[in-house]
């Protein structure tokens, strides 16, 4: 593999780190990760209203670089701060903005972001999968076990107590034949979690630390089944990323957004996922290819600029 200096740089939450991680990996074997703090003041103003200056970040100035670096942001919080970089190193820094920017995309040598964002630019590269940084076993896979994975409210959806009612009888419906792990996520609603564990049912085991993609992957690797809410597509994303069959959860559809519609139909054509029904049967994908397309696309991108091949120093 490619021996770059990475280094990564975000606000340091959990759904950022995973995919700048999960980038970094594509591209190097060795990354440092940076966690910026941001001035309070600064914290909850648009990207255009902070400066693209050391001043807005209380540990910025102790990022030092010194060769060649690809430097790699994600969240609106490190867009200025990757600018900042650029400007004063210059010729060492070729900066990678994962996901839409919303500034001038001029300002990154390389945008990688989701195909629903649209984004059309020279130097941007859409995904159909959201990337992350979770690791699979595939010799863990058993066929006794299949994943509910859970979401949560967004702007596009309401979470209500009919959907809530539902996805708690499906699950005691699918734990009737599988047994069923759920997994929660940090939006899922309380009261649906309260009630998921009154369910006393032995074949049931519902995951309660949210924060720890090793169990996180383990419990992905399990399944041979993943049923995935449609709210998230970084959750779908990972879900097929194990390649186990995934089945999208429907629920509140007069709320889905047309950009959801779309990835959904690219993902259900190239037999990545299908949408659920209960006479659900398991199969596999393959996304090695995809990975590897993209991989391949990524470092062309940046071995085109020849100050950034390859070096062992």
């Amino acid at each position: 593999m490619n021996k770059f200096n990475v280094i990564t740089i975000s606000e340091g939450a959990a759904g950022m780190r995973s995919q700048i991680e999960g980038l970094a990996s594509l591209i190097s074997e060795d990354y440092k990760n940076f966690d910026l703090k941001i001035k309070s003041f600064f914290k909850y103003l648009p990207i255009e209203l902070i400066p693209s200056s050391s001043f807005a970040y209380i540990n910025l100035s102790s990022l030092k670089i010194e060769k060649n670096t690809i430097l790699i942001s994600c969240g609106k919080k490190s867009v200025k701060a990757s600018i900042y970089l650029k400007n004063k190193y210059k010729k060492f820094i070729f900066n990678i903005h994962i996901q839409n920017p919303k500034v001038n995309n001029n300002l990154f040598d390389l945008i990688v972001c989701p195909e629903h964002d649209n984004l059309d630019s020279e130097n941007c590269i859409s995904t159909l999968l959201a990337i992350h940084n979770i690791k699979f076993n595939k010799n863990a896979r058993n066929n006794k076990i299949i994943n509910f994975i859970i979401g949560g409210p967004n702007k596009y959806f309401k979470f209500n107590q009919q959907t809530q009612k539902k996805i708690l009888n499906e699950i005691k419906f699918l734990s009737e034949k599988f047994n069923v792990n759920i997994i929660p996520s940090r939006r899922t609603p309380n009261n649906l979690l309260e009630e998921l564990s009154k369910i006393n049912k032995e074949n049931i085991y519902m995951s309660e630390d949210l924060f720890n993609p090793k169990e996180y992957g383990e419990l992905l690797s399990q399944a041979h089944l993943q049923i995935v809410t449609w709210d998230s597509i970084s959750m779908i994303s990972e879900a097929i990323s194990s390649e186990a069959g995934t089945f999208l959860f429907k629920f509140e559809e007069e709320l889905c957004p047309k950009r959801y519609h779309q990835f959904f139909d690219k993902i259900t054509s190239s037999n990545f996922a299908q949408f659920y029904d209960q006479n659900i049967k398991p199969y596999e994908i393959s996304i090695s290819e995809y990975n590897e397309a993209l991989k391949t696309k990524i470092l062309n991108k940046i071995q085109s600029n020849l100050r950034f091949i390859s070096e062992d120093a």
